[in-house]
Order: C-alpha cells, then structure tokens, then sequence
C-alpha cells in the first residue's frame, strides 16, 4: 500500500506566491514519487492581531491522528501557524513564522509595537511556536536563514533543506539585454523602490522590468513618475511562466534585495538562467547562494547609490554578465528534489 501523506499549509485568500508554490512543488514531487498525498489547507485573515492566535487554534483542533479509513503516515506542516496539527508523525519543513512577531519586529515591516496588548499578543504567538515546533519529530528549514532565525529566537534546531524552484528545468540564457529585471511581490519588505530610485541613478539607456502584483503596486508607479523615469520602467503585473521564462532569458541582470528573504526562488531562477543578481548585504538567505564578484554584486548596504553603480557596471560589461550568470548556474545546479524528498520521507 502506499505511503499516506498530507501536507499542511495555509493560504491567505487572493494571494499566491513563493510560499504556495513550494506546497504544490512538494505535493507534485511526491506523488510523481508514487506517495498518496493530501493538501490539507485553512485560510489565514487576521483583520486584528488576536486573530493570528485564532488561526493556531483552529489548526490545533485539526487532529489528523484519528481519521477514516487507513491512518496517515506522515504529515509535512510548514509555515505558521500550520505547524499546530496534531500528529504522532509530523515533520516541519518550516518557511517561516509569523515574522512580523520575530525579526521584522522594530523594523518599518511589522505592524506590532511596544503596547501591552501587541506584547501579549506575540509572547502568545512565540510560546505555541516553542510548543507546536517541538513536537516535530523533525525540522528542516528551507534556508539556513530560516534555520538561524529558529535557533535565535526558540532555541530549537533546524536544518536547511534546499530545492531548485518550479522552473529549473526550463529556464535558459538567450542574451544579456537593456533591462534589469525584478520579479518579486510588490510589498514593502521586497524593497523594489530601491531598484526604482537606483535606476533613476543611471544612464537613460537602462530600463527595468517589474514582475508581479502586491499593495505596494500604486505607491510604486507613483515613485517612478516622481522620479521622472516612467518611459524605462515596465510594471508588467502578474505574467504567466512562459513569459517570465522569456523576460529571464533576455536581461542583463537580476535585481534582488529584499530585507532579510527567507529562501527567495528569485536568486535560483536567476541562477539557473545563467543571470547574476545584484542584492545587498541584509539580504538574508539570498546571501546563502551569492558570492560578491564571483556570481553576483552584494552592495554593502541597501543604498541606491551603491546599487546604481552596479547596475550600471553590468549594463556596460555583457561579457561580465555572461562569467557571473555561468558561476551563479555552477553553483545552484546540484540542488535536486530527489534529495528533499528522501530527506522529508525518511523513516515511513
């Protein structure tokens, strides 16, 4: 009989991205390895911070222990609060925490402040983290970043576990062109207005492709009008795979400077399409794969002037793109799902 696995994830409604793509990457995978698997999923809202606790207690009464029919072999939660269920045999291959509680706390990024209830609210949120983690039979992270952020914060032990992204197999270098390209979420905390007041910094032959949907799109355009340069930036909105695939394959470089990123499939996709990626030193797990110089430019600081300078740089130099896109490939092109699945399904 097959090996019953259900993978527990949560989706905030209307919203898609690198955090539901990894589920169903995982989900497919699996059963291409010939698993019976279930997404099991609740939605996550929280329209007042003591809703955030509300999620984790529907998650908490979801016991997956005592179901009909054959028992479940395994359960894969990963990020908060779907790490909650209860299972004898459940495994976290955590994406993060609820981040605003943890290390985006004190920054422009978190919505909590030093009131006595948003303090309530997140030692809550920390004390079921400490709890519901430490039931894992396992823990894996899907960056060392991730990891590090656990061990900090909740003392617990995780391990990186790598896997290529969704388009890997497909994505392919056909020319270095006249734009920078970003495709990211349009929020605050993926940082694109630095890429937009970095352009402005350059000569007008530079242009930049910016991928993607968020609530940080009006007050984007608004910046590229003040800042003159409406002409060289494409806001393209959400684009289908084939396009990204083609937008990928056709840039000089990759902008990619977020705060404190998790994994980000962005660094890989460039990688793989053999691009090299301009970031910045607080960049978090994008730090994981990029080498200054080597495969990519990390600015020491996220500083338009800094980023301009190498955006520039590589819009002068295609024969330097071309050496640090052929490293960045060198460096990610062993990542295997075949060694994730192994990893995860070990001992059922």
């Amino acid at each position: 009989m097959r090996k019953r696995i259900c993978i527990c994830a949560v989706q905030t409604p209307f919203e898609w991205g690198g955090a539901e793509i990894h589920v169903e990457s995982l989900r497919r995978e699996l059963r291409q390895r010939d698993f019976d698997v279930e997404l099991v999923q609740l939605p996550f809202c929280w329209a007042s911070k003591s809703q955030i606790i509300t999620n984790a207690l529907a998650w908490r009464l979801l016991d997956l222990t005592h179901i009909s029919g054959p028992p479940i072999d395994l359960v894969i939660a990963t990020k908060y609060p779907s790490y909650v269920v209860q299972h004898p045999n459940k495994v976290v291959w955590l994406i993060h925490q609820f981040r605003p509680a943890y290390d985006l706390y004190g920054t422009p990024y978190s919505q909590f402040t030093e009131s006595a209830e948003d303090q309530r609210v997140m030692q809550i949120i920390r004390s079921i983290d400490g709890r519901a983690l430490g039931e894992a039979r396992r823990i894996f992270t899907n960056a060392q970043n991730t990891a590090n952020r656990l061990a900090r914060y909740n003392n617990l032990r995780g391990e990186a576990l790598y896997h290529p992204p969704k388009l890997a197999e497909r994505l392919h270098n056909r020319s270095y062109g006249d734009y920078i390209l970003s495709p990211s979420r349009l929020e605050a905390v993926k940082r694109i207005d630095l890429l937009l007041k970095s352009v402005a910094l350059t000569s007008s032959e530079v242009r930049c492709v910016i991928c993607g949907t968020g609530s940080d799109t009006d007050r984007l355009r608004a910046l590229a009008e003040d800042l003159g340069i409406t002409a060289r930036v494409e806001f393209t909105g959400y684009v289908s795979d084939e396009r990204l695939i083609e937008l990928y394959a056709n840039c000089f470089a990759v902008y990619y400077a977020p705060y404190d990123e998790d994994y980000g499939y962005v660094t890989l996709e460039a990688f793989y399409a053999h691009k090299p990626v301009i970031t910045a030193k607080d960049s978090g797990g994008v730090l994981e794969f990029v080498q200054d110089s080597v495969n990519s430019y990390v600015c020491g600081q996220a500083d338009p002037r800094q980023l301009a300078m190498r955006i520039e740089h590589l819009h002068q130099h295609r024969d330097l793109c071309q050496r640090l896109g052929d490293a960045g490939y060198e460096r990610v092109k062993g990542i295997s799902w075949d060694n994730v699945v192994s990893t995860l399904t070990a001992g059922i």
